[in-house]
């Protein structure tokens, strides 16, 4: 695991906030396809600009620290999932490196509790 440095996200042209969009194979099986769909509409809907989807590797021992890594790199303010089992159950997993969280089903919104910092583990070797 390597550590990455976030970088402070410009502000778009659009002057809408950036977000990643968060689909694990292992959490939606099946589904990915249609929940990967889901949460670029639902993050279009919200205002958001959707920037990129990260897929953790099969083989990845933290598809979280992955996420954080992939976050901080292109310097989103917001990770839209389709549910929480993506982020185990865990907002705070998200929050607490300074990301805004949104989940399609059920619709929410978890807000950062930290600002995204130098500590950021990026699970990508």
């Amino acid at each position: 695991m390597t550590h990455t440095q976030a970088i402070a996200a410009p502000p778009s042209a659009d002057g809408k906030p950036k977000a990643l969009k968060f689909v694990r194979n292992d959490v939606s099986g099946p589904h990915a396809l249609r929940h990967a769909g889901d949460v670029q509409r639902h993050a279009r809907r919200l205002g958001y600009r959707y920037v990129y989807t990260v897929r953790p590797p099969a083989d990845t021992d933290d598809p979280i620290g992955y996420l954080l890594g992939m976050a901080a790199e292109f310097g989103v303010e917001v990770i839209v999932v389709f549910d929480l089992g993506h982020v185990d159950s865990q907002p705070s997993s998200v929050c607490d490196k300074g990301f805004d969280l949104e989940t399609v089903c059920p619709q929410g919104t978890w807000t950062r509790s930290a600002q995204p910092g130098p500590d950021v583990d990026a699970g990508a070797a």
